[in-house]
């Protein structure tokens, strides 16, 4: 697969997730128990981090960059979840879901970045 499909996909599915993560953020954050307020402003600011790694992914997209700030941003994301599944969580089931998608997510743009940076004369494709 070349380089730039990889990083356009990353940048079209990280302007999705944030548009998801702006619109739906209330009901996400309370769905996984931080509560429609301070959970919602949780995800309205990891959307709007999202929008801007999407869009540079978009721009850029046969570079590491990108893909390597939204990582970054996953494992933000990662500690914040860790956080918010504790135990005396009533819907902790919910945040640790959320917390494993987050982890594929993750797993995900850790092996796209490394296709990026081998790149198409380094024997990608």
């Amino acid at each position: 697969m070349k380089p730039e499909t990889i990083g356009r996909a990353i940048g079209a599915a990280s302007l999705a997730f944030g548009i998801a993560d702006i619109a739906l953020g209330r009901r996400l954050g309370h769905g996984i128990g931080a509560g429609a307020e301070m959970g919602g402003r949780l995800f309205r600011i990891a959307g709007a981090r999202e929008v801007a790694t999407g869009v540079a992914g978009l721009l850029a997209p046969g570079s590491a960059a990108p893909v390597r700030w939204r990582l970054a941003g996953d494992a933000f994301d990662l500690a914040a979840l860790a956080y918010i599944a504790a135990p005396a969580n009533p819907r902790r089931k919910m945040a640790l879901l959320a917390l494993g998608v987050v982890a594929g997510v993750a797993l995900a743009d850790f092996l796209g970045s490394r296709a990026l940076d081998k790149g198409p004369d380094k024997g990608l494709e």
